[in-house]
């Protein structure tokens, strides 16, 4: 292991059954040009059943730095997530995804921006880098959902609702210890579907914070072509409305009119764009018949319906479960 030092920034990354994308991923954080502080790299392990802790530690072994591995036996990666923040020594955490391979100068230029006092959370770029075959021709109005994000060139300060994403993530740990921490998030292996980074991006706005883009804080986001397929993505799109009834619940005490009143909404505006797009299917391909397919459209449409579902299936466990309804109540996922 290298040496420890003054630690100003660590780097959490959780991670389940991922031994060789991890590594790449570690090798990135490990190759930093220049890297301008003492910084750590911290592999949350959350229940692996390869050989992920000995391919750490033997890379741990002959890093110039420091690269430890631990264990959260909980499943749920908002619990590894969790756990590596505690870890880390540094002033400032970062977190990537293990399918995130980082660029040569992004531990600089994250970790600068919090020269500025002001900052309490910050984020950058993530671009699909696709393995395995092309994506599919209907991709496009989905690389959200599986996470590309960019908000431009300039570096600049978010407001709600605009959040940043966890796969290219950092916050001091004095605000992240203030707000309670990470909360669950709808990523495959969760057993709470929760909002994630998105809620942590709200407890800090509302804790008065500010959170800064970085859009030379570059990442790529890997992403296998022969696993994006539109029943995986009609899949994320339900989880989306389950975190969009987790949201509206606690951002609304659970008071029942108006979570009543926002879901409503909510369904009124997808419901509508899927009934604009139906419609817009039928005119151009079928009356007019223009030449394309129809999917990118039809599948849209389903999406948000799909959305609807989730969340209005969502809002009815929450009512009817006492135990769900204390979880998604909790604001410190820290101490747990």
């Amino acid at each position: 292991m290298g040496n420890i030092g003054s630690i100003r920034f660590s780097v959490i990354i959780p991670t389940l059954n991922r031994r060789d994308m991890l590594r790449q991923a570690i090798e990135a954080l490990c190759r930093q040009e220049d890297p301008g502080c003492a910084y750590e790299v911290i592999a949350v392990d959350n229940g692996s059943k390869d050989d992920t802790r000995q391919m750490v530690e033997a890379l741990a072994k002959d890093s110039a730095v420091p690269v430890r591995c631990l264990f959260e036996p909980r499943g749920g990666s908002h619990y590894a997530r969790n756990t590596g923040f505690k870890a880390g020594r540094g002033d400032v955490l970062g977190l990537i995804d293990d399918d995130v391979i980082v660029d040569s100068r992004w531990v600089r230029n994250m970790v600068r921006v919090y020269d500025n006092p002001v900052v309490s959370c910050a984020g950058g770029p993530l671009e699909l880098r696709w393995i395995n075959g092309s994506p599919p021709d209907w991709i496009g109005p989905f690389k959200g959902v599986i996470g590309e994000i960019n908000y431009g060139e300039q570096l600049l300060e978010l407001h709600y609702p605009r959040t940043v994403n966890a796969g290219n993530f950092s916050i001091r740990k004095d605000m992240l210890l203030r707000v309670g921490g990470y909360n669950p998030c709808n990523a495959p292996g969760d057993k709470l579907i929760g909002d994630g980074e998105c809620g942590l991006c709200w407890k800090v706005y509302q804790a008065g914070g500010h959170i800064f883009w970085v859009p030379d804080a570059r990442g790529w986001h890997v992403q296998d072509a022969s696993r994006v397929t539109f029943p995986y993505i009609r899949r994320r799109a339900r989880f989306q409305g389950m975190t969009d009834a987790y949201t509206l619940y606690r951002r609304n005490g659970g008071a029942s009119s108006k979570v009543l009143k926002d879901a409503i909404a909510a369904s009124a505006r997808r419901a509508l764009n899927a009934t604009l797009l139906a419609r817009h299917i039928v005119l151009k391909h079928v009356l007019l018949r223009r030449p394309g397919s129809p999917r990118e459209d039809l599948y849209r449409a389903v999406c948000d319906m799909e959305n609807v579902r989730g969340l209005w299936s969502y809002l009815a466990s929450i009512r009817s479960d006492p135990k769900l309804r204390e979880l998604v109540r909790r604001s410190d996922w820290l101490n747990v």
